[in-house]
Formats: C-alpha cells, structure tokens, sequence
C-alpha cells in the first residue's frame, strides 16, 4: 500500500526529468511504477470534472453519472412514475448506474491485471476516461441528444428516450474514476460524492490543527471546493454559455490533460528491478 504523502504542502521535491526523450520512452520506463506522490492533485482535478459533468447531467437529464445514491433514489420513485413529467427516469437511472457498475468493474480488474501503478496503465486510465467524455460531447454535440437549452423545455428532453444515448460513456468513466482513487490510495478523496467527505471532516479531532499538520483534512477541504467549483461553473456556462455541450467538452479536456500529466510527470520508483525480458545489464 503506497505510503501517505504531503503533496498539498510540500513544496520542496523536484521532480527528475530524463536526460532526453529517448530516454524517456524506454520501455523500462513506460511500465516502470509509479509512486503517488502528487496523485492526489490528479484527483482533484477529477473532483472538478465530476462538478461539472453532474451538475450539467442532472439539470439536462434529472440524472447523475457520478453520485449514484441520488440515481438510486431516482430509481424508486419512478417504479410510482415519479415524478410524473419523466416517464423515462427509471432507464436513464438503471443505464447510469449500471455502466458506472460496469466501469468500475472493468477498471479495477484490468488495472490489477496490467499492473496499476506502472506508467501507462495509470496514464491510460484517465486518458481513456477522458475519451469517454469526448465520446460523450461528441452525441451531444449533434442532434441525436436532445439538450435542455433556451429553445427546448426541460420536460420536452426528458420525455424523449434518446437523451440516455450519452450516460453511459459518462457513468462509465465516473466508475473507473473512483477506482482510480482508490488504486491511488488517496481514500480520502472518493471524487465522486461529498457525503462521506463531509462526515470524515466533522469527526476528525484534528479538524482545526494547523495548515501543515493534517493533510487528510487539507485533501478533504480541497476535493469539497473543487468539486463546488466545477458545479459553479457547469452552471454559469448552462446559464449565460455553450450549455452542457460545452461543459462536456470542457470536463474532457481537463481528464486528457490529466492524462498527459500523470504520464509525463509523476515519478517512478527508484528501484524497480529488471522487467520481464530485460536483462540485469
């Protein structure tokens, strides 16, 4: 299990880059592990994106792709029809949840098959994440996703059975998120819902410590206003801009640059030993 790190605070590791590129693209490099160190800034930035994407998903389509105990609320009260101006509530819920279900399942075992901590499989997990969402913006970028916007009602998008064409991309790569949190070892920063954050951060007996003596509780404040921030943004821009199309796009645009970052940026593990076919050489 990767050790707790102080990433929010320290400020004094540098990061060794390779002497060239060639250097870089070895193939010792590119499955070498990874520490976490400084994983928990890549999670925050999902904390964001899940903002923005749920708060967009919710007031286009009544459905979230990342906080699931709202889906499964949403799934009770449509076996009574309820509310009554969404006939199609219990599809888009069952759709969310089970592809969230689906990606989370297929995340964490292909992750522990390839290895989850090594260079590419953690890159390629938020990457393809973030793909997912391009897929997404992507149908609802053209007319086959109706978009709750200043020309159509909200009423209008949700009784239309089309709209849960671009859920589960969404919800898929919400699953995998939170198992990427996990395989990060970052427990305190679930990036898809806030109620066991909030609830951790009332009984920590630390709560008021200074800035530098607990880090778990910085990590916790800090996943609350990023995800607060990416709802006030997804909301601003569904008000006064592009709407969810933008928004979408915007929340892939931050997952790939994840992507790019952990791939380029975090660091390996001093002493990983040869890799399977390599020599000692």
């Amino acid at each position: 299990m990767p050790k707790d790190t102080t990433a929010l605070t320290d400020t004094s590791h540098k990061i060794n880059f390779p002497r060239s590129p060639s250097a870089f693209f070895t193939r010792r490099n590119l499955f070498s592990p990874l520490t976490n160190k400084h994983g928990d800034y890549a999670l925050l930035a999902c904390s964001f994106v899940t903002g923005l994407l749920d708060c967009s998903t919710f007031n286009n389509w009544s459905v979230f792709v990342g906080m699931q105990t709202g889906n499964t609320v949403i799934l009770c009260l449509s076996s009574a029809r309820l509310p009554a101006s969404q006939p199609f509530a219990w599809a888009a819920t069952l759709i969310s949840l089970g592809s969230f279900l689906v990606g989370a399942f297929v995340t964490f075992r292909i992750s522990m098959w390839l290895g989850p901590m090594r260079r590419s499989v953690l890159a390629g997990n938020f990457i393809f994440q973030g793909l997912m969402v391009v897929l997404a913006a992507g149908l609802t970028s053209t007319d086959l996703i109706p978009k709750d916007n200043l020309t159509i009602h909200a009423d209008t998008v949700v009784s239309t059975i089309t709209f849960v064409g671009a859920l589960p991309p969404l919800a898929f790569q919400s699953g995998g998120q939170i198992i990427t949190s996990r395989l990060l070892a970052y427990n305190e920063l679930p990036v898809n819902v806030l109620t066991s954050t909030y609830a951790d951060l009332m009984g920590d007996k630390d709560l008021f410590a200074g800035v530098t003596k607990n880090i778990k509780r910085n990590r916790r404040l800090a996943a609350v206003f990023w995800l607060l921030v990416g709802a006030f943004v997804a909301t601003w821009m569904m008000k006064k801009g592009p709407g969810i199309v933008g928004t979408l796009w915007l929340g892939a645009g931050v997952k790939l640059a994840v992507g790019v970052v952990v791939f380029f940026l975090m660091e390996s593990k001093e002493d990983i030993g040869p890799l399977k076919g390599e020599g000692l050489a």
